[in-house]
């Protein structure tokens, strides 16, 4: 049994920016040496008596990709590649490995909680517009739907196993507003309407229509958008300059009521239009207070989590096939 130290590292991806982190492939790893003939069966990691082959990974990276706006895998240095590939193991692991504790401690989804989460991640959908979203993002529903009621248990057994309630004071809050002002400093803040669309010619048409003024945008984009917004004419609400994917930088220089450009990302063809801005403005704490008090939580919760993971890992049993995590795919 191998001890490496836990490396954390930031490797840029023309504009994305991946976290390597070498916990679960660093420490308490014996490595797998053989290398199956066939490369989609070939394992290349086990967590106890799971194997993870390459058809698992290629399928996590597909969602890494999306997730990082990765259009082109081949694009990629060598390096890169093998980044995106680890961090993808990585988190295939980390599944594996609560996955099984959930079982172990006997905690499973029902189906109402399974429906009830559903219902809202598909709120605004239309089903027809849902799957074009798939396969845009080169996603077949059964893999979307698998990943989802995964990450619906993980969720659940964090909520059980790490995320007790720990009180946080209004002092608490009061010292944490004092000490950090410019969190509350809101910049100016713009409200778009949008549109998605899967192909260019699409795009191009609405847009056409929108500058003749033919018809409305809010009309357009419950007709044609892609995006869960449509059914509410578009409207995505407030944003600063930088919630946004840097792909829409852009659209924050547009004046009201003034209609972006075509924009192209891995998602789709984008459209955007003004509908109101807010001055800079510092916000008061009675308006923080709620914010304040579930950011201390979450990062009370997050120590306990991390805590309790480092745990979980360290008595796990990882195999890590370096011959097969190394080969091009």
């Amino acid at each position: 049994m191998t001890h490496k130290k836990t490396i954390f590292t930031t490797i840029g991806f023309r504009g994305r920016y991946f976290l390597v982190v070498w916990i679960l492939l660093g420490a308490c790893s014996n490595e797998l040496r053989s290398v199956d003939q066939t490369m989609d069966s070939a394992v290349v990691a086990e967590v106890g008596s799971d194997k993870i082959t390459v058809a698992n990974l290629r399928k996590e990276m597909k969602f890494m990709e999306n997730q990082f706006r990765v259009r082109d895998r081949k694009s990629l240095t060598p390096e890169e590649l093998l980044v995106l590939k680890t961090n993808a193991l990585n988190r295939i692991i980390l599944n594996t490995l609560l996955v099984k504790e959930a079982a172990r401690n006997n905690i499973q989804l029902s189906r109402d909680e399974y429906e009830s989460a559903l219902l809202e991640a598909n709120d605004g959908y239309q089903e027809e517009s849902f799957h074009r979203l798939l396969s845009i993002e080169r996603i077949s529903a059964e893999e979307w739907e698998n990943k989802f009621k995964n990450n619906l248990l993980i969720k659940k057994l964090i909520n059980t196993k790490a995320n007790s309630k720990v009180p946080v004071g209004e002092s608490d809050s009061q010292r944490y507003y004092g000490d950090h002002p410019e969190e509350f400093q809101k910049g100016e803040q713009v409200r778009f309407f949008h549109i998605m669309v899967e192909t260019e010619a699409e795009a191009r048409d609405i847009r056409r229509q929108l500058k003749s003024g033919k018809k409305k945008f809010s009309t357009l984009a419950q007709e044609y958008s892609l995006s869960p917004e449509g059914a509410k004419g578009g409207d995505l609400g407030y944003f600063e300059a930088g919630e946004l994917p840097v792909e829409f930088a852009g659209i924050f220089k547009l004046k009201g009521n003034q209609i972006s450009e075509v924009i192209h990302t891995p998602r789709g063809y984008h459209i955007f239009k003004v509908i109101d801005k807010k001055a800079v403005r510092k916000m008061g704490f009675e308006e923080s207070s709620k914010v304040i008090q579930g950011r201390l939580l979450h990062e009370a919760q997050d120590k306990v989590f991390q805590e309790w993971l480092v745990k979980l890992k360290n008595n796990a049993d990882i195999k890590i096939n370096h011959d097969v995590l190394a080969q091009n795919y």
